[in-house]
């Protein structure tokens, strides 16, 4: 894809789900940029599924990952420090990074060729204030890298087990701060199923967002959890 049609592409899609991006002109050159440099790395390392053409990419993983801005508002992005957990090619944390060079982000990623990509990626988009750590997080032991470190936002899309992600990530949690999850349509039966399981004594669902992919018309919800009182 050519740059002006990934710009193009990216703009519609995001006055379809009603989100402004600050300087939204250099951000789109920004996030063009970064889907080049993803196109040519998934040629050799699998970075996203080679099964999906451009502008499927552009959706599933670029806009998808910034409906995470009904949750960051411009008022308060430069406050936000956030952390992603097993961010893969960098979605969300990284892409947002992109988009909104004014947040605090911290990008967590076990897997070697992907780090490297991330790397590589702020180094092209010439990012500061972004912190990337090569290292896999377990329950029962707190990361040396993040040691100390505590966040207002954090989040994943590599989620599988809602229940565990929370208790592994809320040793980084500021105390109002608050965990986003990014989900399908299946979250809210899964969420019935936690809180009858008593699952929630220590956080609870604090909001719940569904919204559609421009495009395609898939479903996604976002659900912010924090500190039960």
């Amino acid at each position: 894809m050519h740059t002006a049609d990934i710009e193009n592409f990216l703009a519609h899609g995001l006055k379809i789900m009603g989100l402004v991006l600050d300087n939204q002109a250099e951000a789109l050159a920004r996030l063009s940029l970064y889907f080049q440099e993803l196109d040519k790395w998934n040629r050799k390392v699998n970075l996203v599924a080679r099964t999906l053409d451009g502008q499927q990419i552009l959706e599933n993983h670029f806009l998808d990952s910034l409906t995470l801005l009904v949750f960051l508002e411009p008022g308060i992005r430069e406050n936000i420090t956030l952390l992603d957990i097993g961010t893969g090619a960098g979605f969300p944390g990284l892409l947002l990074k992109a988009a909104c060079p004014q947040l605090s982000v911290t990008l967590v990623e076990p897997r070697e060729n992907r780090f490297y990509f991330l790397k590589h990626i702020a180094r092209t988009l010439n990012l500061t204030g972004l912190s990337i750590y090569n290292v896999f997080l377990e329950e029962k032991c707190q990361a040396l890298e993040l040691s100390g470190h505590h966040f207002s936002f954090i989040t994943s899309r590599a989620l599988t087990d809602i229940c565990r992600f929370i208790k592994l990530v809320s040793p980084y949690l500021e105390e109002d701060g608050r965990i986003v999850i990014m989900k399908g349509p299946g979250v809210i039966s899964e969420l019935k199923d936690l809180a009858q399981n008593g699952l929630f004594e220590q956080f609870r669902v604090a909001e719940k967002r569904k919204l559609l992919l421009p495009f395609s018309k898939k479903e996604r919800w976002l659900v912010s959890f924090r500190k039960s009182d």
